[in-house]
């Protein structure tokens, strides 16, 4: 999966409204620059729901809008939850462009450029991070695949954020836990992820 640079929380705004405006069903990933990751999910052109660290509806909505810049993709190939949470599109979007003038100070119309962020290479898992930890290309592989079972592709681009910021690996392990919204699924992670890295260090 080809990453992405991170840009304005508004023109990612904008992106999802094409995305409702051409009736498009399927599931839309967003991660943010400060690791705060969220799925929409569209039902014909219908924001059906919002799910964000765990929370839905408004309380997610009101996470979702405290974004600054995020990547964004869209998999059609994803279903809709069954749940929906009863907000129109135009609520959802009044009340994130509102919050993202504020954000950044100026109004919906703004044309700051995107924030970039260079790609991270493979090899850089294998060096030191600022704060010293270091995290080799084999867990890096393990860790990525089993959080994938639980929130799908968007894993990557999950694990690359935590991985360059991660100061110990039961830290990253109990962050990445965090991205899971059931708790019995994000237990199960934990404990077959440190039983899977216990047996490749045997």
């Amino acid at each position: 999966m080809t990453q992405q640079n991170f840009s304005p929380f508004f023109e990612i705004i904008e992106d999802i409204k094409k995305l409702c405006a051409q009736g498009r069903t399927g599931t839309i990933f967003l991660v943010s620059d400060n690791n705060r990751m969220a799925q929409v999910f569209l039902d014909k052109g219908d924001i059906a729901s919002i799910l964000c660290r765990g929370q839905r509806g408004q309380e997610a909505l009101s996470s979702l809008s405290s974004m600054q810049s995020a990547r964004l993709r869209f998999d059609e190939s994803l279903k809709i939850v069954s749940n929906r949470d009863g907000l129109s599109n135009q609520t959802i979007f009044e009340f994130l462009m509102q919050a993202a003038g504020k954000l950044t100070g100026v109004g919906s119309s703004i044309t700051s450029k995107a924030v970039t962020r260079p790609p991270i290479s493979a090899t850089s898992f294998a060096e030191k991070s600022a704060a010293g930890f270091s995290i080799n290309a084999e867990t890096r592989k393990i860790v990525q695949s089993a959080l994938t079972v639980y929130i799908g592709p968007i894993a990557e681009i999950v694990c690359d954020d935590y991985f360059d910021k991660a100061t110990n690996l039961r830290g990253l392990i109990e962050q990445l836990a965090g991205e899971i919204p059931n708790e019995a699924s994000a237990n199960q992670f934990r404990t077959e992820l440190l039983k899977t890295l216990k047996s490749a260090t045997n």
